[in-house]
């Protein structure tokens, strides 16, 4: 047998390998550090979240007023009930529920026609929801309408100035000597409300909203209609490429136009709100440093009634202004501009000096409320902890007298 057929073929070996041999394992997965997700943020949530704890605690604030103000008085108990009354039984809240129950009732000097029409037209569409009680009604709207513009303070403040200073402003408001005013049955709450909601509407471009908030704080009260000027002053700022969105100015005198209808209609006169004022609040037109002088002049004997009012007006005409006067970037001239505007219309309506109104600034320590640049810029200066607890100290003290006087029937303002 031949064996050369018989022979295996021959397997050639691989050739030898030099150095580290492959490493045919699968290589580790990389995984690379998770990317932090940073949460959404909601401001008109922290708003709503800071107004309504700023709102809580006021309640808690003059729940205490309520409560310990009846020290020394020899009368019979009160009820809760009775108590709560008294903040919507009070000097112009009285006008105020008997237009909403009544109308405007023809008087010989047509006084109810001072009271502008949509704060009693909202006690009246809200009073079958309170029992069919007007006074709860009022509460009920003044206070829904304070915490609407504690909300709104906060956002617009927020959006100028930060989160910190919206903190302060906002409660340095209700905080303020005459803050509590916001929570009786006046329609100051809902103005300024109106007024801050105008405002912010204005400032992010929103003009078609601005001049129906505009004409609705027109139909709040009179100082509404210096709303016309902050539209076009804030629209002529920002240079709009559709000149037809200043047609949406109009809505804010159409407010004050309703309110010379609802005059006219009651009294044949349809510029009666203003007649009435001169007539029986002897309030009439001047220069706007004349009132401060005659509160400087004839403030009286230290430490009397007429004094002590005097002192509390005249006080708030210039610390509102000096605040105001703070305020110094050229972008946010709106807020200056319209806060010196609010404090020149309410001191230019002074009341004549007379045997039975001798304070020149009458209530100005309450519209001041309305001034609300000035509590902007009081929340940028609260940043100092000896600004912020001497003015809290000082606001408190005096709200707490005269919330206490107030709900012994006292004129406060």
């Amino acid at each position: 047998m031949d064996t050369a057929t018989s022979e295996l073929p021959r397997v050639q070996a691989p050739p030898p390998t030099t150095g580290t041999p492959p490493n045919t394992e699968t290589p580790p997965r990389t995984v690379s550090p998770p990317i932090p997700i940073e949460p959404v943020d909601r401001p008109w949530r922290r708003a709503a979240i800071v107004g309504l704890g700023v709102f809580a605690a006021s309640r808690a604030g003059l729940a205490a007023i309520s409560i310990f103000a009846w020290i020394g008085d020899p009368g019979p108990g009160k009820s809760i009930g009775h108590v709560a009354y008294l903040w919507a039984a009070q000097w112009d809240s009285k006008w105020f529920i008997a237009i909403a129950d009544h109308g405007y009732q023809p008087t010989p000097d047509a006084s109810p026609a001072a009271f502008f029409p949509l704060y009693p037209l909202l006690i009246k569409l809200a009073t079958p929801l309170c029992l069919g009680k007007s006074w709860l009604a009022a509460l009920v709207v003044a206070n829904a309408a304070l915490l609407a513009a504690l909300i709104v303070l906060y956002r617009l403040t927020d959006l100028e100035l930060g989160p910190k200073a919206a903190g302060r402003a906002t409660f340095y408001l209700v905080a303020f000597p005459t803050g509590f005013f916001l929570s009786a049955a006046y329609n100051e709450g809902l103005f300024i409300a109106l007024l801050l909601a105008t405002v912010y509407c204005l400032r992010r471009h929103h003009w078609w909203a601005a001049g129906l908030l505009g004409g609705l704080a027109a139909a709040t009260r009179s100082a509404g209609i210096l709303l016309v000027g902050a539209f076009v002053f804030e629209y002529l700022r920002k240079r709009p490429k559709r000149w037809s969105e200043i047609s949406a100015l109009i809505g804010i005198p159409l407010g004050l136009a309703a309110v010379m209808v609802v005059n006219q209609l009651a009294y044949r006169d349809p510029l009666a709100f203003s007649h009435t004022q001169a007539e029986h609040w002897g309030r009439h037109l001047a220069w706007p440093w004349q009132a401060p002088i005659d509160a400087f002049r004839r403030a009286g004997p230290h430490f009397t009634e007429l004094w002590t009012h005097n002192v509390l007006e005249l006080a708030t005409v210039l610390v509102l202004g000096a605040l105001l006067l703070t305020w110094r970037t050229r972008s946010q001239a709106l807020f200056p501009l319209l806060g010196i505007a609010l404090l020149a219309f309410m001191v230019s309506f002074p009341s004549r000096y007379t045997t039975d109104i001798p304070y020149p600034l009458y209530s100005a320590s309450r519209i001041g409320l309305e001034v609300f640049p000035a509590f902007m810029a009081l929340g940028v200066l609260g940043r100092r902890p000896w600004v912020d607890r001497t003015v809290l100290a000082v606001f408190l003290t005096t709200q707490g007298v005269l919330a206490a006087h107030f709900l012994h029937a006292g004129w406060v303002a």
